[in-house]
């Protein structure tokens, strides 16, 4: 695993994370303040693949808006992000669209 640490202002965390998020292959982000206590941190995959996103960001705003400087300690495994199409999350998804589709277009 390799593990690379940055030093982000406050004002850049929450855009940093985001797009570390979609970056192939990040499994883990641990946000810490100056002192180097931990804040946060954040398994990429568990999150993608429960969809919480949304919570997680909120609480990385939180951060950001107190916080005027932090360090992002950030793991990356080995294995490379499968190609689209090549999970079976990714066929749960396409039965998951079909079910909902119909729906909309009456709409």
């Amino acid at each position: 695993m390799d593990i690379t640490i940055e030093f982000v202002h406050g004002w850049r965390l929450l855009a940093r994370v985001r797009e570390l998020i979609n970056e192939p292959g990040v499994q883990r982000l641990i946000i810490r303040n100056e002192d180097g206590e931990d804040l946060i941190e954040i398994r990429v995959p568990a999150m993608l693949a429960g969809a919480t996103t949304r919570p997680v960001l909120a609480a990385v705003k939180a951060i950001a808006d107190e916080m005027p400087r932090v360090t992002i300690e950030i793991a990356r495994g080995s294995e490379q992000a499968r190609a689209v199409g090549e999970s079976e999350t990714d066929e749960e998804f396409d039965r998951a669209i079909d079910i909902v589709e119909p729906v909309f277009e009456r709409y």
